[in-house]
C-alpha cells in the first residue's frame, strides 16, 4: 500500500509540473505578440505620419472663399441623396499652428499673401493689363489661343445734340449743320486694315421686347454684330446705351404692311399702302422718336408695303433727308426698297438671307454656311436673325471661328455705306 501511495503521489507530482510550464509558455507568447503588435503599430504610424504633408511642417489655414459644392442632378430633381461619406474620407481638421514667414514653405507663403491681398482690391498691375472690348474683357497679354479678340473701338455717347431735332413727337435725327449724318456718326467704325472681301455682317432683330433676350444678345454676341430694336419696348434708350457701351451699333425697326393685313398686324403706327405720303411720314416720325442713337432703319415685315413705289418713296425720301440709312431684311424677294433707295442717294443694302426662318439648329447652321458661300462669291454677305436665345447662342459660337476660317465680321452699316 505504501508502494501504491508513493506511486500515486509520485504520479500527481509529475503531472502538475508540465501544466504550469504550459501556462507560463502561453503567457510568454501572448506578451511577445503584444510587444510585436505595439512595435508594428508604432512603426506603421510613424511611416504614415512621416509621409503626411503635415508631418514636421507648420499648418496654415488659408480661407480664400467658401464655395458650396454643386448638387448632382439627382439631388436637384428630388432623388435620394447618395452616401458620399462611403466614398470620401474627410480627415479631421488639424489645429492651426502659429508660424512665422521663415517657417513657411514657398507654396504656403504664396497662399498666405494671396489671402491677405483679398481685401486690398484688384492688383493695379493686373488692372492696367485688361481693356474692355465691347462685351468682352481681353487680357493685355493677348486673347486665348483659338479665340480672336475684337478690335477695341469705343462708340461715341448718344445722342449727339447736334444731330437732334426737337418736335412735338419727340427728338428726331437730323443732318448736322456741319454735314455730319447720323448714319456715319452712329455707325460702328471699321478698322482701316479690314479686308475688302469675304466680309460677313449680321443683324439681330426684335431687340427691346424681351429684357432677358436683349441682355443675352448684348452680352454674348461680338460687338461687330448690329442690333435692331423694335419701337414698342420699354426703357429703350437705356437698352440703346447698354448696347453701344458693349460696342454694338443699333438700328430702328419700322413696322410695314404685310400681306394679310390687318389680320397680320405688325403693331401701332404701321406704315400702310392705303395711307397717303403725309400720313406715312407722320407715322414714321412717331416711330423714329422712340429712341435716339440709331444709324438707320430696317423693315419689320412689309412684304406688301415694300412692293408699292407710291407708298415707299415718301418714306425713303424722309429717311434720306434725316441722314439715315436703310437695310432691307430680305424677307421679300420683290422688295423695291434697294432700287428706289439707290435712285435718291439713300445708303441701303439688302440682306442675303434670313438666318433662322425656323428655330432649328440644323436650319441655322445651314443658313450660316450659305452666308459664307455668298461672301466668298460676291465679297460680302448680310444675314438677319431673330433674338431668340437658340439663335443668339448659335451666332456667338459661329462668329468665334469666322476669322480662323478666313472671313471678317463687320457691322451691317459697313455694307450699306461702302
Amino acid at each position: 500500500m505504501v508502494v501504491k501511495t508513493a506511486a500515486s503521489g509520485s504520479s500527481g507530482s509529475i503531472g502538475s509540473e508540465p501544466a504550469d510550464d504550459g501556462n507560463r509558455h502561453l503567457r510568454l507568447l501572448a506578451g511577445a505578440a503584444i510587444a510585436v503588435a505595439a512595435i508594428y503599430g508604432g512603426v506603421t504610424a510613424w511611416l504614415f505620419l512621416s509621409d503626411s504633408r503635415f508631418a514636421g511642417e507648420p499648418v496654415v489655414h488659408v480661407a480664400l472663399a467658401p464655395e458650396e459644392p454643386a448638387l448632382p442632378a439627382e439631388q436637384e430633381n428630388g432623388a435620394e441623396e447618395p452616401d458620399v461619406t462611403a466614398k470620401t474620407e474627410v480627415p479631421p481638421e488639424l489645429p492651426a499652428v502659429p508660424a512665422g514667414p521663415e517657417t513657411l514653405t514657398p507654396e504656403e507663403r504664396a497662399l498666405l499673401e494671396a489671402a491677405e491681398n483679398l481685401d486690398k482690391g484688384v492688383d493695379e498691375d493686373i488692372a492696367t493689363e485688361v481693356r474692355i472690348v465691347g462685351a468682352e474683357s481681353v487680357s493685355g497679354n493677348g486673347a486665348q489661343e483659338g479665340i480672336s479678340a475684337s478690335v477695341a473701338i469705343v462708340l461715341s455717347p448718344v445722342p449727339d445734340p447736334a444731330l437732334l431735332e426737337k418736335t412735338t413727337e419727340g427728338s428726331l435725327p437730323k443732318i448736322g449743320r456741319d454735314g455730319r449724318r447720323p448714319a456715319r456718326v452712329y455707325a460702328r467704325p471699321v478698322p482701316p486694315d479690314t479686308p475688302a472681301t469675304r466680309r460677313i455682317a449680321l443683324v439681330v432683330s426684335g431687340m427691346g421686347i424681351s429684357e432677358s433676350a436683349t441682355a443675352h444678345a448684348i452680352e454674348v454676341l461680338p460687338p461687330e454684330v448690329t442690333l435692331s430694336f423694335a419701337p414698342y419696348g420699354s426703357n429703350l434708350q437705356q437698352w440703346i446705351e447698354k448696347a453701344r457701351d458693349a460696342g454694338h451699333e443699333v438700328l430702328l425697326e419700322l413696322p410695314m404692311e404685310p400681306f394679310g393685313y390687318p389680320q397680320n398686324d405688325p403693331g401701332p403706327h404701321t406704315l400702310l399702302t392705303s395711307a397717303d405720303g403725309r400720313e406715312n411720314v407722320s407715322r414714321l416720325e412717331w416711330l423714329m422718336s422712340r429712341f435716339t442713337g440709331y444709324a438707320g432703319v430696317m423693315n419689320y415685315q412689309g412684304a406688301r408695303f415694300t412692293t408699292s413705289p407710291s407708298a415707299l418713296k415718301p418714306v425713303l425720301a424722309a429717311l434720306e433727308a434725316r441722314g439715315l440709312l436703310y437695310i432691307d431684311n430680305g424677307a421679300s424677294a420683290r422688295s423695291l426698297a434697294p432700287t428706289l433707295a439707290q435712285d435718291i442717294g439713300l445708303p441701303a443694302v439688302q440682306a442675303t438671307r434670313i438666318v433662322d426662318p425656323v428655330q432649328n439648329p440644323e436650319v441655322i447652321a445651314t443658313s450660316l454656311d450659305m452666308l459664307e458661300e455668298a461672301s466668298q462669291q460676291s465679297g460680302a454677305a448680310l444675314g438677319v436673325a431673330s433674338g431668340f436665345p437658340v439663335t443668339v447662342d448659335a451666332l456667338a459660337q459661329w462668329t468665334a471661328a469666322l476669322k480662323k476660317d478666313g472671313f471678317t465680321l463687320v457691322p451691317a452699316t459697313a455694307l450699306a455705306l461702302d
